[in-house]
């Protein structure tokens, strides 16, 4: 997997920086849009700043991890999305989320779609609550089949789905 940006239409897939803490933040926090991330619950801005060191670092050594998401147009970060290596469970996982006002815009299928077609030998899982009809509708639109229903770490309903190489 490459560390390198990517770019699409109107993103820029890059590495996450501590610069990005306050934008990140401002995401993470919000009840609305952790209700389907974890445990459901939002980030402190230590959290949010320890998972930001941890993607700087996971990136480059592994070339996995959370990247930034950027809208061209305003340079302004607007979500996150990446490809992490579950070493609990030897796979590869898709993960977004996006701020609330950039929902609805096809923005997390054009990230997801960039992740995935940018790692075509990889097999790559996404889980999601049974629940989360959007992400549904994004994996769907991006071929990946499901796999099973099954508990999180969390013991969490999640929905596994996956897309073959």
């Amino acid at each position: 997997m490459s560390v390198d940006v990517i770019e699409t239409l109107r993103l820029r897939l890059r590495p996450l920086k501590h610069d990005d803490l306050d934008a990140l933040s401002a995401i993470t926090s919000d009840p609305s849009v952790m209700t389907f991330v974890g445990d459901g619950a939002p980030l402190s801005r230590a959290s949010t700043a320890e998972w930001i060191a941890n993607a700087a670092r996971s990136l480059p050594e592994t070339g996995f991890g959370s990247r930034a998401v950027v809208h061209c147009d305003t340079d302004r970060l607007i979500g996150w999305a990446g490809l992490v290596w579950r070493t609990d469970e030897a796979l590869v996982e898709l993960i977004y989320g996006f701020g609330r006002q950039y929902w609805g815009q096809g923005f997390a299928t054009e990230a997801a779609r960039a992740l995935v077609e940018a790692n075509p030998t990889l097999a790559i899982d996404a889980t999601i609550d049974p629940s989360n009809a959007a992400s549904r509708r994004i994996l769907d639109k991006l071929a990946f089949a499901e796999v099973a229903t099954e508990l999180d770490e969390d013991g969490l309903p999640t929905l596994r789905l996956r897309r073959s190489r």
